[in-house]
């Protein structure tokens, strides 16, 4: 008999999908192996049991829907297909397990890594396209926010910033540098309780695990 945690986590999934329906091609995944094939993006249904199931259900009655594993988040396709949950378990000290692609090749592409069953934190990678070349002076005019401060040692020029906190979110740690002929961003949205330091102590996180992020 499949538990009601499984189904909570099948309704979790299904509810991340429609959340970020924004997001073109978008794919629940969890778990590590780069190596499958990617799978096309199909929308998640969340199974219901029918009215007259008891609470202690038999297992004749159990929702088959309910799947016993999900794809790795390299399988969302996109820029997601450099990420792996263990890569960014291990630089940032949080677990991720639902990843979520848009975006077609020559145009703005993102990923965005999310915990199973609840909201936040959450992790945005976005690769921007640059149109012919784009100079240092030029990136930090069109593409560094105001307040951010230089980050050193990462593409060819690089910004780093803590946004203040807002609505049920926490403070958001970002990096932005800037690449041969990309403009990525890398932004961690902490939960409400984080505070300004704690997102600040996430920057030099992000600086390490954003060069594993760049597609090959």
């Amino acid at each position: 008999m499949r538990s009601r945690t499984a189904v909570r986590r099948a309704a979790r999934v299904a509810g991340v999908v429609l959340a970020l329906g924004g997001l073109a091609a978008t794919t629940a995944c969890t778990g590590d192996d780069p190596e499958k094939p990617s799978a096309p993006a199909t929308e998640a249904v969340a199974p219901t049991l029918p009215a007259s199931t008891p609470a202690a259900a038999t297992p004749s009655a159990s929702p088959s829907a309910v799947p016993t594993s999900l794809p790795p988040a390299a399988q969302a396709g996109g820029v997601c297909a450099s990420v792996t949950f263990a890569e960014v378990r291990e630089a940032l000290g949080i677990t991720f397990e639902v990843a979520a692609a848009s975006g077609k090749s020559g145009g703005v592409r993102t990923c965005v890594l999310l915990p199973l069953e609840q909201s936040l934190p959450d992790l945005t990678f976005v690769a921007t396209p640059l149109d012919g070349e784009v100079s240092k002076d030029d990136f930090e005019k069109d593409f560094v926010p105001e307040n951010a401060d230089e980050q050193n040692g990462l593409g060819r020029a690089a910004y780093k910033q803590v946004v203040a906190a807002t609505g049920q979110a926490g403070p958001i740690a970002r990096i932005g540098w800037l690449g041969d002929e990309t403009v990525y961003t890398l932004s961690l949205t902490t939960e409400k309780a984080t505070g300004t330091p704690g997102a600040q102590a996430f920057l030099p996180k992000l600086v390490k695990l954003a060069p594993k992020l760049i597609p090959s």
